[in-house]
């Protein structure tokens, strides 16, 4: 009696400590987006404003702090660890929003310095790639969470979820102000299709089937190189590298925030464990797949690698 009392209690503790965990993310994310939106819409916005379109009138100084905080509102939510396990693929959406904010905002800053034709085009990019964060915090984070909460039981802390904010207002810096029904890359009619270009393992070229040996202090740290062969942008290409040694399978990924069409991007995925001296290990490098591609043979490369003296 005693027992199965102590039981129910240590369960019911156990209970509470989920409940709290998985309030404490929801509410977290919530505080990544509305800071990121505050920094969109309480700083860039004005930067963006004040000049009119000119990169001569634009505060340069105030634009590269503003790209800062973009890029470190990204890497907060990238390294954030205590995450439940059912807020997985929700938060994978925090991020590739945070990371596409962050990419098109630093592209903003290396075209303030050219002419006002070409910082002309790529604010109209910029605003593209805003939108489609906003999309995808919209579209896919709010029903994933709402989801991770009916499956943790917890649909009572959707309270929690505030109504998201768009990035900034398109509409006051001459933009159309309606929200975009759909992006370029969601197109199903438009030709889709990323492709693992290159692989390599601390510097050295991993072919398809082949082989790359470690020594001395090489660490099995891989540089992952996606090119986008379709017709649109592709963003929140997902890379995943598997290691496959004797202790263990270990699986680590990265997010490609945006690949233009025709052009390619590179990502370093590492933190693996290297397998025993003179073991051969299998590795496995997967791209996407993207969102209607049709074609992905190219997607994945398999190659080994041996952990030398």
């Amino acid at each position: 009696m005693v027992f199965g009392f102590i039981f129910f209690v240590a369960r019911g503790c156990v209970a509470n400590q989920q409940s709290t965990q998985v309030r404490k993310y929801v509410t977290s994310a919530d505080s990544f987006l509305s800071d990121s939106s505050n920094a969109g819409r309480g700083e860039l916005q004005g930067i963006l404003g004040n000049a009119g379109g000119d990169p001569a009138r634009l505060d340069d100084e105030a634009l590269a702090q503003a790209a800062n905080r973009t890029e470190q509102q990204y890497l907060q939510a990238l390294r954030q660890e205590e995450i439940p396990p059912e807020f997985d693929d929700a938060h994978h959406y925090v991020v590739t929003a945070l990371g596409v904010r962050s990419q098109a905002t630093d592209e903003l800053v290396q075209a303030a310095s050219g002419d006002a034709g070409g910082f002309t085009r790529e604010l109209a990019t910029a605003v593209e790639d805003y939108r489609t964060s906003d999309s995808i915090v919209a579209n896919y984070y709010i029903p994933a969470v709402k989801h991770s909460l009916e499956t943790a039981g917890q649909t009572s802390d959707q309270a929690y979820l505030e109504e998201p904010q768009s990035f900034m207002d398109y509409g006051a810096l001459g933009f159309d102000a309606a929200p975009v029904s759909g992006t370029a890359s969601s197109d199903p009619n438009a030709l889709h299709g990323v492709q693992v270009t290159a692989v390599e393992v601390a510097g050295k070229r991993l072919y398809s089937n082949g082989n790359v040996i470690l020594t001395g202090a090489d660490e099995p740290t891989f540089a992952v190189t996606l090119g986008n062969s379709g017709e649109v942008p592709e963003t929140g290409v997902e890379v995943e590298v598997i290691l496959n040694t004797s202790a263990e399978r270990q699986s680590e990924s990265k997010t490609i925030a945006r690949i233009e069409p025709n052009k390619v991007a590179t990502v370093e995925v590492g933190g693996f464990i290297p397998g025993e001296l003179d073991e051969t290990a299998t590795a496995t490098v997967e791209a996407g797949p993207v969102e209607y591609e049709k074609r992905t043979a190219n997607n994945t490369l398999t190659g080994r690698v041996t952990f030398g003296i």
